[in-house]
């Protein structure tokens, strides 16, 4: 269960990362590229993901073709958790041109190839999302963490609406697997979000 301390606490650490990396002149996309110079459609961030190998949790950060990007975003996170020799996909969580997160997402299995299992498998495995990196990632790796805590409820919301989805699609398309390889169906689930409302909800005090 959240409670109001965890979410204080996850609020105040998303404002002091984001206050360091805007100390420092760098956004947090910026940081999410790792050192490269270029940002290429596609590639991921970093090459070979992130992974922890300890939690089997792992993201990465890329975006699509210029014609497939939303307006106004940047990029954005794929969440993952490694299960055996298969992954599941969490949630995805894209940023503005300014370093913030602007709408949370899930998508289709053929998108990212992951094993697709019940929303309450992913849930349960984003409510334990945490991954202990250290080095240049270490800040996006908490700042993430810290995403998934303090936007939990929303992002279940969001995964309890993606079978929803799934099983409209499995009706109307006939069977499961047409609706999990639908290419007219990519993302499944979104909803646009504000950070900033969001900690001044947390970390400012009450009248």
């Amino acid at each position: 269960m959240l409670i109001q301390s965890n979410l204080w606490l996850a609020a105040q650490e998303l404002a002091n990362i984001q206050m360091k990396y805007a100390e420092s002149g760098r956004t947090l996309n910026e940081a999410a590229l790792c050192g490269a110079k270029d940002f290429v459609e596609w590639q991921h961030y970093p090459i070979n993901d992130l992974v922890d190998e300890v939690s089997g949790y792992e993201f990465y950060y890329h975006a699509h073709s210029a014609d497939e990007m939303v307006d106004g975003e940047h990029g954005h996170f794929h969440l993952f958790k490694r299960c055996g020799h298969g992954f599941h996909h969490l949630i995805g969580i894209a940023l503005n041109q300014q370093g913030l997160p602007v709408r949370l997402f899930t998508t289709n299995q053929w998108v990212t190839g992951e094993k697709f299992v019940s929303a309450q498998s992913v849930i349960a495995h984003l409510r334990d999302f945490d991954m202990a990196i250290k080095g240049r990632m270490g800040p996006i790796a908490r700042w993430i963490s810290a995403l998934t805590k303090l936007y939990f409820i929303d992002m279940e919301k969001l995964i309890l609406s993606r079978d929803q989805k799934i099983s409209e699609l499995k009706i109307e398309l006939g069977d499961l697997e047409s609706a999990l390889d639908s290419k007219s169906h990519h993302v499944l689930t979104e909803s646009k979000i504000d950070l900033l409302d969001q900690l001044s909800q947390h970390l400012l005090p009450e009248n």
